[in-house]
């Protein structure tokens, strides 16, 4: 009788373990759970943020007798991975009827420039570079536009999660951005300067 209390003993100690044990697993899967969906959906709300472009100098000058070409950073600003900052199109328009000399019909983009002017994605981030030999007051209009990237290093299952949660926001295309190029001749001796207006 004494061997078999103290066999039941037992059976009720190990059935407590193994409670415990898996009491203690189930609050972990529900930790892990939570710190899961918390992970998605602040990835996936770093995708819907909006894609804005910034250009720190709106309103520059460029002096023709200057041998190189004249330079005007455009900064995206909410873009999520390397991926995206690869594949980001910048598109530049004319902002009303006053056209710098062989600017094109439709203007330039980041895929299309000419020699004259170009988006040149060389730095890291794209530069406007107008090489004009034409003096006047030129007003553009600029944005640009990426598919967003999902990352690839999430299991299939949280690849679906982040899809489900990120929806209709894997095309990103920001505001238009106006800017001015003022291209001058500096007067030198005996010089006055030509100017198209400002």
């Amino acid at each position: 009788m004494k061997k078999n209390m103290v066999y039941f003993v037992l059976y009720i100690v190990i059935l407590v373990e193994l409670l415990i044990v898996i009491t203690e697993r189930d609050d972990l899967e529900a930790i892990e759970h939570e710190i899961r969906d918390k992970m998605i959906t602040s990835l996936a709300k770093s995708y819907k943020q909006p894609l804005i472009l910034a250009i720190p100098n709106k309103e520059t000058t460029f002096d023709i007798k200057k041998k190189e070409p004249h330079n005007v950073a455009l900064i995206p600003v909410g873009l999520v991975n390397d991926e995206e900052k690869k594949n980001v199109t910048y598109y530049i328009d004319v902002d009303g009827t006053r056209k710098p000399p062989k600017w094109p019909a439709g203007g330039i983009s980041s895929i299309n420039g000419t020699d004259t002017y170009a988006v040149d994605l060389s730095s890291g981030n794209a530069v406007f570079r107008m090489d004009t030999k034409s003096t006047g007051n030129y007003k553009f209009v600029a944005y640009c536009e990426v598919e967003r990237v999902l990352p690839e290093y999430l299991p299939h299952h949280l690849m679906e999660m982040l899809i489900a949660e990120v929806g209709e926001y894997t095309h990103a295309v920001s505001d238009q951005v106006k800017f001015q190029v003022r291209v001058t001749r500096a007067k030198g001796l005996g010089e006055e300067e030509i100017s198209g207006g400002f």
